[in-house]
């Protein structure tokens, strides 16, 4: 009798493993499929006049999150769709910009949010291991908007100071530590605009 529980308990727990990582492997599947998407559309935006988008562009783009950006850091094998706003369901697959911040190569602090690890979204999983000198390569508006890292450091989640706005044309990009606890921040300055 005992023989037989243990093997009902051993092949259900067996059947809940296999659920876990179904599950976990959809929603990779998922999030890529969404972010493979959205970098498809921002290749057709990136190279048109910048305008405003009609509520019904927006809805057929990308179900309503208006596309700003792509983002490439070489150093890290980056390359991230970025969309308006941090919620969670825009950072659940794609990178989000700080309302209110600064654009692409805007005077200003240009802020950008993104999952270092999640169900869904790994974007800023290497974003620690960028370094002082190497590229952020930010295509929009016919544009590319090269910026050169200045900065790599931690903070607490309290200091939203990082975000504060500044004078010359800057980037800040955040994402979360292992465990959640601090915030990654790297920062960088517009070192060259060049035509797409």
């Amino acid at each position: 009798m005992k023989e037989k529980f243990r093997r009902i308990v051993g092949l259900i727990l067996i059947i809940v493993g296999l659920a876990i990582i179904g599950s976990i492997v959809y929603k990779k599947i998922d999030t890529s499929k969404k972010q493979k998407e959205l970098q498809n559309i921002l290749e057709e935006v990136i190279n048109e006049e910048p305008r405003e988008l009609t509520e019904e562009e927006e809805q057929k783009l990308i179900n309503g999150y208006t596309p700003i950006a792509l983002i490439e850091i070489p150093s890290i094998n980056l390359s991230q769709g970025l969309v308006e706003g941090i919620t969670d369901d825009v950072l659940q697959y794609y990178l989000g910009h700080f309302e209110n911040s600064a654009m692409p190569g805007e005077k200003g602090n240009f802020a950008v949010a993104g999952h270092r690890v999640s169900d869904y979204s790994e974007a800023f999983v290497n974003l620690y291991k960028t370094e002082i000198g190497d590229q952020i390569i930010v295509k929009a508006n016919k544009k590319e908007y090269i910026y050169e890292i200045t900065d790599n450091f931690i903070v607490s989640p309290e200091n939203v100071s990082v975000l504060d706005d500044t004078e010359d044309a800057t980037i800040t990009l955040v994402t979360c530590t292992v465990g959640a606890k601090e915030r990654v921040i790297v920062t960088g300055k517009l070192v060259e605009t060049k035509d797409l």
